[in-house]
């Protein structure tokens, strides 16, 4: 556009247009560096993620709407997300973000990137425990690393929105280091695993910090693997103090027996033989 600086542009519409990612719309607002109002709807953007690509920091009104971001998420999710991932924004779809909205979001975030990384060292620990050899626990430890890395790629302002608010969030007693705070306590439990069979009731009990969410069928894969018993043959029992009515908390014992099939077959054998003399 003749005659026109970019640099005066203050209000950009890219609505009905055929842009897909808001990497290039990061592109065109580095060309605007006083950009301070941006409209994008009916546009093809569906990758969340890519919401750390608007153009910041003068930003502050975004609308965002009709777009296959919002129709999935939904436009109070779309909203909180961006809300905290761009700290300059005053409007949003022009309503005003209010400073409880602010702090809301930004504990939400939080929230969330904690989550993602606690599930990617929990199946970290999950498929340690699952393997034999040093350099197969050391593959297992380099490939939670680079999924700990593409998270924090995605979530750029955690570190910083989790130093603000460490204060008024409950720390996690877990083993995980300060990522892991205590909003996302509760979702994980510290357990003792330990072999009743008799070829491995001898052995040293496996000590886990697990999801709560993790299957039963899991947790009898991690034993077969630790204690070399049958997952078919494995009947899990647990103990804890206090009320078991909560089921399996933190600081419970998982026992783990194995069936013994001769044993088995002979009380069935034993079972029929009463039937049929009945």
């Amino acid at each position: 556009m003749e005659g026109l600086s970019m640099t005066k542009i203050t209000n950009l519409n890219l609505n009905s247009t055929n842009i897909s990612s808001f990497q290039t719309i990061q592109l065109i607002g580095e060309a605007m560096p006083n950009l301070e109002e941006l409209c994008v709807a009916h546009c093809d953007l569906s990758d969340v993620d890519e919401l750390n690509n608007i153009p910041t920091p003068t930003l502050r009104s975004l609308r965002l709407r009709n777009t296959p971001l919002t129709s999935s998420l939904g436009v109070g999710e779309v909203r909180s997300t961006a809300i905290a991932r761009h700290p300059h924004l005053e409007f949003f779809n022009a309503s005003p973000i209010s400073e409880r909205e602010w702090t809301e979001a930004e504990r939400r975030y939080v929230s969330n990137g904690a989550r993602e990384l606690l599930m990617v060292s929990s199946s970290t620990i999950l498929s340690t425990a699952d393997r034999g050899s040093w350099n197969d626990e050391k593959a297992g430890e380099d490939e939670g690393g680079i999924e700990q890395a593409q998270i924090n790629a995605r979530h750029p302002r955690f570190q910083t929105l989790l130093e603000k608010h460490k204060e008024t969030m409950v720390s996690s007693s877990g083993s995980y280091g300060p990522s892991y705070q205590g909003n996302i306590g509760d979702d994980v439990i510290g357990l003792t695993i330990r072999s009743m069979a008799a070829s491995s009731c001898d052995m040293e009990p496996l000590r886990k910090r697990i999801p709560k969410i993790l299957k039963v069928s899991r947790i009898k894969a991690m034993c077969a693997r630790a204690f070399g018993l049958d997952i078919d043959l494995q009947v899990l029992h647990f103990r804890i103090e206090g009320d078991p009515y909560y089921g399996v908390t933190d600081g419970a014992e998982i026992l783990v027996n194995e069936i013994d099939v001769e044993a088995r077959e002979k009380e069935r054998a034993r079972q029929s033989e009463e039937h049929n003399q009945r």
